[in-house]
């Protein structure tokens, strides 16, 4: 009914500047075309410890391990013009207003995650132990008050809380959910691992608990009775948030961990409490804080890697400059595969069919982001604008307020920036046709459906959306592919290349791109014997 006396018409198409940035697609697409012999310059003189292909947060964490363990000689190799792959920001020109443009928080990390809290603790971002060992959170860096609200019936709701108007066994359903989760959270295997944690390589190996990973998370939830569509959404919401993966085709071993591994429950909160926590750029400040290790010598950008190869008793790395179209061949005395597997097969040649095969079986979710450029933010008499602003049965995740961290938001004065972020979850291959095939007006009008609805008028105060394509941007934690028996190959070092990404565990969250990327580096330093400090000590604790 609120909308029936709506002051503001809908318009029938949105016209809003904006661009589509990024690498484009175009020069990613050359890893697809056999690289003549022709092209390949001869090596150059100098031979580098290790060569890093790939500048996401495995790649950058990799140089990280590396750099904090007195190795200088090392190069990371990226495409885009800066380091962070998914986790990468942007600014707005003379303001200085920085965004995410992809990942954007992490969680309090559990006590087992022994590698990630080295790195944040370098970083500030954990400040220190309780007695019982539970990390403490800069309080500069957990996330204020409002932190989320959704839209739903036409109005704003506190938190992401789709029960507020639901019937009696919606309420129940949600109860008996919540309950399992903190089953799940408490549970042990057999080898006394807790069930989920981070990274899941320190999980519990129980064959009962490995189990889940075989059905999928709505399976699972029939299988207890829950038959909620209101439940349906709110699990959802969380498996395509940190996943870009559905219920119905999510591992429940993968949803389950989404709120088992969080310390889900108040009960706790006193002894282990879990904060969000995230910053203007997101996930950014993490990889600018690992890079502040580097020398400029350590990064090459706009650097696209077209093969990889073992030759005698090294490896021969060729990328193309993508500014001025000229192809480089470096040395190194091992290499690290940091990119997504799916591309490996094509620019590393002699790979083993198992391995292929099992970097075949990689299947990507794409994305699209937006960067909505605001006069003035946008206020509602009934809610206070929150960091996270979500929509009832959308296909989008709704929006995040870059500023929330360190601006009152309240007053809605002055410019600002929203993500705003849209997953393509179902047929993601069709899908991915559609978004590279697609232009800005296309995609802003897709957007502004949503940002309409939560906000009639809105587009009189928009100055600009910009947008960002992710072709392949999360790794698909669909049923058996987790704990398939062949996982280890997606890890299996293949000569002098190991490797490293999310993929290669099978969550597409930070710590696992952390953590693989550290693991891959100490791979490398064991081939060379160079002594360092063990960052992975295997989660018993």
């Amino acid at each position: 009914m609120p909308r029936c006396s709506s002051p503001t018409p809908k318009p029938s198409t949105f016209d809003i500047l904006g661009e589509i940035v990024g690498e484009p697609s175009g020069i990613g697409h050359l890893v697809w075309q056999p690289l003549a012999e022709a092209l390949i310059p001869p090596p150059t003189e100098k031979r580098h410890t290790a060569i890093i292909i790939g500048g996401g947060v495995s790649g950058v964490s990799a140089g990280w391990k590396l750099a904090r363990s007195g190795v200088s000689d090392f190069v990371i190799l990226d495409i885009g013009n800066q380091l962070g792959g998914t986790s990468i920001s942007g600014q707005v020109g003379t303001s200085g207003i920085a965004f995410p443009w992809g990942a954007h928080y992490i969680n309090t990390p559990p006590m087992e995650a022994d590698c990630i809290l080295e790195v944040l603790e370098e970083l500030q971002v954990v400040v220190g132990y309780t007695p019982l060992g539970w990390p403490i959170m800069n309080p500069d860096y957990i996330l204020r008050e409002p932190a989320e609200r959704l839209f739903i019936e036409n109005r704003w709701v506190e938190h992401l809380d789709p029960f507020s108007t639901g019937t009696q066994g919606d309420h129940q359903a949600f109860e008996e959910f919540e309950t399992d989760m903190f089953r799940w959270m408490l549970h042990r295997g057999a080898d006394q691992r807790r069930a989920f944690t981070l990274p899941l390589e320190y999980s519990s190996a129980d064959p009962d608990v490995r189990a889940l990973d075989k059905i999928t998370m709505k399976e699972y939830m029939r299988q207890k009775g829950w038959d909620s569509e209101r439940l349906d959404w709110f699990v959802n919401y969380g498996c395509r948030d940190d996943y870009a993966c559905p219920i119905d085709e999510v591992s429940a071993w993968a949803g389950i961990h989404y709120y088992a591994c969080r310390y889900y429950a108040d009960q706790l909160q006193d002894r282990f409490p879990v904060h969000t926590v995230t910053w203007p750029e997101g996930n950014a400040f993490l990889v600018n804080g690992m890079a502040r290790r580097f020398s400029v010598a350590n990064v090459r950008l706009n650097a696209l890697v077209l093969s990889v190869r073992q030759v005698e008793n090294e490896v021969l790395v060729t990328f193309m400059d993508t500014q001025t179209r000229q192809f480089t061949t470096l040395r190194g005395q091992t290499a690290i595969y940091a990119g997504q597997k799916h591309i490996a097969n094509y620019i590393i040649p002699n790979l083993p069919d198992d391995q292929k095969t099992a970097f075949q079986e990689c299947q990507y979710t794409p994305w699209l982001t937006g960067s909505i450029h605001l006069k003035r933010l946008p206020q509602t008499k009934q809610s206070t604008l929150a960091w996270d602003n979500v929509m009832y049965e959308s296909e989008g995740l709704g929006y995040v307020a870059a500023e929330h961290q360190t601006r009152d938001t309240t007053d809605g004065e002055g410019a600002s920036v929203l993500t705003y972020y849209l997953p393509f979850d179902r047929e993601p291959n069709i899908k991915r046709r559609e978004l590279l095939d697609k232009g800005h007006d296309f995609w802003v009008n897709e957007i502004m459906k949503d940002l309409w609805e939560m906000h009639p008028g809105i587009e009189k105060d928009i100055t600009r959306i910009d947008l960002y394509k992710w072709g392949h941007a999360m790794i698909r934690p669909t049923p058996n592919f987790i704990w398939h028996p062949d996982r280890a190959l997606r890890g299996r070092p293949f000569g002098k290349i190991f490797f490293a990404n999310a993929d290669v565990t099978g969550l597409p969250l930070f710590e696992e791109a952390c953590y693989s990327g550290i693991r891959a580096a100490q791979g490398a330093m064991n081939m060379l014997r160079i002594l360092y400090a063990n960052s992975i000590q295997g989660g018993i604790r």
